[in-house]
């Protein structure tokens, strides 16, 4: 539930995403919702040690989304 108790809106396909990238974008809405800035993030974009891209950036990506889907009113 959101703040006030009311149910969270997502979007239409959101039952299709992978729960922890779901986790993710909710916790931007709430994180927005709580009047959080989006530099707020609490997801670090770590590298592999040679340097390669981890899956960090998709939560990253996931919960800035959730943050500007709350901020256009949509949550």
């Amino acid at each position: 539930m959101t703040p006030g108790n009311a149910p969270m809106v997502l979007p239409h396909d959101a039952y299709r995403w992978n729960r922890a990238i779901l986790g993710s974008f909710k916790k931007g809405v709430l994180a927005h919702q709580a009047g959080e800035t989006i530099d707020a993030c609490p997801y670090d974009d770590k590298r592999k040690p040679d340097g390669r891209l981890s899956w960090s950036r998709s939560f990253i990506a996931a919960w800035r989304d959730g943050w500007r889907w709350s901020a256009a009113g949509k949550a």
